[in-house]
């Protein structure tokens, strides 16, 4: 992958190859490059359904697992108890209209409404084009 930020517009910008990603540890990657890891354990997953205790999944060498499932359920347990304050609460009501929203309409489907004055302005204006293509047309030649 080539970065361009620092190029001079010849295409020599900095190359970023592979193994700047291979040398991050492996939690830090969204999807593991090369050889993906196993599959949980069978005890892991017994465990997680409540069909065994957390020492028998660690004894089939899957603590790795046993502690992430661990750390993720207690950092779900104190997002749970996570409430809004009060008065951010109430600015966002505050924010929000006290009417329902209308439906913008496009303009070809809006109501065209004529004014007398407007539509003075509109029969001159024709009556004039008239006059002037009419002159355009009839004009004799000197």
């Amino acid at each position: 992958m080539l970065d361009e930020l620092d190029s001079n517009g010849l295409g020599h910008g900095n190359s970023r190859g592979r193994n700047d990603e291979s040398s991050r540890p492996l939690s830090d990657r969204e999807v593991p490059i090369g050889a993906s890891r196993p599959a949980m354990a069978a005890s892991v997953h017994a465990w997680l359904d409540g069909e065994a205790t957390e020492s028998q999944a660690r004894r089939t060498g899957s603590s790795r697992d046993v502690d992430f499932w661990k750390r993720l359920d207690e950092d779900l347990v104190t997002r749970r108890r996570l409430r809004t304050p009060a008065h951010l609460h109430a600015q966002i009501m505050n924010a929000l209209p006290m009417h329902a929203p209308t439906l913008i309409t496009p303009w070809w489907r809006r109501e065209f409404v004529i004014t007398p004055s407007s539509a003075i302005v509109v029969g001159t204006t024709l009556v004039v084009m008239a006059a002037a293509a009419t002159a355009l047309v009839f004009r004799t030649p000197l």
